[in-house]
C-alpha cells in the first residue's frame, strides 16, 4: 500500500503547482522513514518491518503499526 497524490486530485485543486510539489516532496520524506519509525515504536529492527510490509514475514502487531503510521501520514494531507 502506498499513498500518492496526483496532480488534478482534490488536494491539487486547493494548492498552486509549487505548493502541490512541496506537499508531494513532504509526503515522500514522511514515507522515507516509515519502517524506521515503526521499528522504533516497537523496539525491533527496521528490516523486519520491511519484510512484514512486503509479505515475506507475517506479524499482525507490526502490520497494524505500519498501517497506523501510513494512515497518520494520509491524515496530514486531508
Amino acid at each position: 500500500m502506498s499513498f500518492s497524490v496526483t496532480w488534478g486530485s482534490k488536494l491539487s485543486w486547493m494548492l498552486s503547482k509549487a505548493e502541490y510539489d512541496e506537499a508531494l516532496l513532504k509526503a515522500h520524506r514522511l514515507h522515507a522513514g516509515v519502517y524506521r519509525r515503526v521499528a522504533e515504536k516497537l523496539g525491533i529492527d527496521p528490516s523486519y518491518v520491511s519484510r512484514v510490509a512486503t509479505g515475506e514475514r507475517e506479524a499482525s502487531e507490526i502490520r497494524r503499526a505500519l498501517l497506523d503510521e501510513l494512515e497518520e501520514i494520509q491524515r496530514l494531507f486531508r
